[in-house]
C-alpha cells in the first residue's frame, strides 16, 4: 500500500496516567478510535500531545507504542523535538527504526535562527537519516518561521515530503501551494482553516481537534473531495464550534477537555501531564453539550 500525505492527519494526544506516567492502555485505546474513524495519519509527539513536556526516551516510546497499535491502513508520522541536529537527528533515527512511515520535524525553538541556520539544521538531517521528513511550521510555538523561499528550497529534495502549517495565515498557505504544492504535500494546521486550504489545493490537514471528532474532518474532507461544497461547508462551521467548546483560551484547558470528553464517551485516555487547571463544572457541561450535539449528528 502506498501511503501519501493526504486528507485528514490526527496531531494524536499522548495519554498519560494520573501520576503523569505514559499509558499504554490509552495509546491503543487512542489509536483503534482514530482508525474506526478511517483518518488517513497519526501524528504522535505533537503539540497536541504535550511532546515538549516529554523527555526525548518517552517520545520515542509513544512512539514505538503508537507503531505498534497502527495497521498497515493508516500513516504514521511521529514527531521529532530538538534545538540541536544531533538532538533531532538521534530521535529520527530512533523512530525511523521502529518502522514510522516519516518523521515530523518541529524547527528549532526559543532561539529566533536564520533563514541560513533553518536551512542547515533540516538539509543535515535530512542527509543522514533514512526517513521522509514532514516540515512543520508553527511560529507561534517554536519562534523560528518556515519562509516560502526555504521551503521551497528544502523541496528540492525528495526526503521532504510535506508541510504542517500552523501559521494561521492562509496567505502563507496559498503562496505555500503556488510555490511548491506540486512537489510536497501542503497540510493545514488549523481546524478553522481546512476547507479555504482545500480549496485553494491543499491535500488535507493535520488537526488537534480530531482526536475528538475525526469523523467531522473526514466527512468535511471527502464532501469536498466529491464536490459536495454545501456539506463540506456546514461540518467547516460545526469544525468552529467545537474548537470553541473544548479551548478555554489555554494550551492545558485544550488538553484537558479532549481528554475528558473522549474520557465520557468512552475511549479510556488518561490524563494530561502536569501543570494543567481542571475546568470548572461550568465549562465541563459545555463540554458535554458539545457531546450530545455531536451525538445528535452522529458524528461520534
Amino acid at each position: 500500500m502506498t501511503k501519501e500525505v493526504k486528507g485528514i492527519f490526527v496531531a494524536m494526544i499522548t495519554p498519560f496516567t494520573e501520576r503523569g506516567e505514559i499509558y499504554s492502555d490509552g495509546i491503543r485505546n487512542i489509536v483503534e478510535w482514530l482508525e474506526r474513524n478511517r483518518v488517513h495519519g497519526i501524528f504522535p509527539n505533537s503539540s497536541t500531545g504535550e511532546a515538549l513536556k516529554m523527555k526525548s526516551n518517552e517520545r520515542i516510546t509513544v512512539a514505538k507504542k503508537t507503531v505498534e497499535a497502527a495497521s498497515s491502513n493508516v500513516m504514521v508520522t511521529p514527531g521529532v523535538s530538538g534545538n540541536t541536529i544531533e538532538h533531532a537527528l538521534s530521535e529520527a533515527r530512533q523512530i525511523a527504526d521502529l518502522g514510522a512511515d516519516a518523521v515530523v520535524i518541529i524547527p528549532p525553538y526559543y532561539y529566533k535562527l536564520s533563514m541560513e541556520a533553518m536551512e542547515k539544521y533540516y538539509t543535515e538531517i535530512a542527509e543522514r537519516v533514512d526517513i521522509p521528513i514532514i516540515l512543520y511550521n508553527i511560529p507561534s510555538a517554536a519562534c523560528n518561521f518556515l519562509d516560502v523561499e526555504l521551503v521551497k528550497t528544502l523541496s528540492e529534495n525528495d526526503k521532504f515530503i510535506g508541510i504542517k502549517d500552523s501559521s494561521g495565515n492562509i496567505e502563507h498557505i496559498r503562496a505555500l501551494i503556488k510555490e511548491i504544492g506540486n512537489k510536497i504535500s501542503v497540510m493545514q494546521g488549523s481546524e478553522l482553516l481546512l476547507l479555504p486550504t482545500l480549496a485553494l489545493g491543499g491535500r488535507g490537514g493535520v488537526l488537534g481537534v480530531a482526536n475528538l471528532v475525526p469523523k467531522l474532518f473526514v466527512e468535511l474532507y471527502n464532501a469536498f473531495m466529491s464536490k459536495d461544497l454545501e456539506k463540506a461547508s456546514a461540518l467547516q462551521i460545526l469544525a468552529y464550534d467545537v474548537l470553541d467548546a473544548v479551548y478555554l483560551g489555554s494550551a492545558d484547558s485544550f488538553f484537558y477537555c479532549v481528554k475528558y470528553a473522549l474520557n465520557s464517551i468512552g475511549i479510556d485516555v488518561g490524563y494530561p501531564r502536569q501543570p494543567y487547571t481542571i475546568p470548572s463544572e461550568k465549562e465541563e457541561e459545555r463540554v458535554r453539550k458539545l457531546i450530545d450535539t455531536l451525538k445528535e449528528k452522529n458524528l461520534l
